[in-house]
Order: C-alpha cells, then sequence, then structure tokens
C-alpha cells in the first residue's frame, strides 16, 4: 500500500489522500493513522483518492468509515472490538453522508465494493477532481 498526500484548494482548502494498491487487514491500521495524522494537522476536508486502489476488503471498510468520523472530529471504532465496530458502521451508514470525508475515482471492483455494502450512501463518490473539489 502506497499513500501519497497533496493539498488542493477548492472553496475550502482540501487534503488528497491517494490510495495505491490493495486496502485489506495488512494495511488499514496504516491508512487510518495517517488520517488521524492529518487531522491533528489540520485537515478538516479529506479527498480519498481511489484510482489506484485495486482491491478493498472488509477491513479497508472499516478503515473508510473510520476515516469518515476521524475527519467529523470524532473517535472511530476500536478495530480490536470485532463486531460492535461492524454495527457502528451499519449505524452510520444509515445517518446520511458523511461531509468532510469524500471518494474519488474508485475503480469498478472498489466502487462495487462501496455500492453492496452501502457505503455509497455514507460517503459521496466523484469522478471528476474539480467537481470533488467544488462539493466541499
Amino acid at each position: 500500500m502506497e499513500i501519497v498526500v497533496e493539498q488542493a484548494q477548492g472553496r475550502v482548502p482540501v487534503t488528497v489522500m491517494q490510495l495505491h494498491g490493495e486496502l485489506d487487514a495488512s494495511n488499514y491500521l496504516d491508512v487510518i493513522a495517517r488520517a488521524k495524522e492529518l487531522y491533528a494537522a489540520g485537515t478538516r476536508h479529506l479527498l480519498l483518492d481511489l484510482d489506484g486502489l485495486s482491491f478493498i476488503s472488509s477491513a479497508g471498510l472499516m478503515a473508510l468509515h473510520s476515516i469518515a468520523l476521524i475527519m467529523k472530529g470524532e473517535k472511530p471504532p476500536d478495530p480490536e472490538h470485532g463486531w460492535s465496530a461492524f454495527h457502528a458502521v451499519e449505524r452510520d451508514l444509515e445517518g446520511g453522508k458523511a461531509t468532510n470525508c469524500k471518494i474519488l475515482n474508485p475503480q469498478p471492483a472498489v466502487s462495487r465494493s462501496l455500492e453492496v455494502t452501502g457505503f455509497k450512501t455514507f460517503l459521496e463518490v466523484h469522478t471528476d477532481l474539480e467537481t470533488a473539489l467544488a462539493s466541499f
């Protein structure tokens, strides 16, 4: 997993986190940790560019959920708590879209995973960088 972070400007400053490779149990905690670092450094609007992400597992979905909560200033569920962490995801999926964290360019397999699991009802998905930046 490679993580590249860039800054962009929409109506507000937006941090773009590009994920390359596969997001799974072997690296999802690293991705969450990077989001926590960005938040601590002042990031409040995060665009997750998934163009280079070829696969996402359930652990990867947990990372996306955690990152959205971090960008809202909330504490994500502890992934070590297993099913209770997944139930927290279910509750948030029913609560409407996240506004401080959005997705750009998910690959078809990743897009299907987001669709099937309901994440597209929780995280706004864009296919164009300019539109995505303007949406913040």
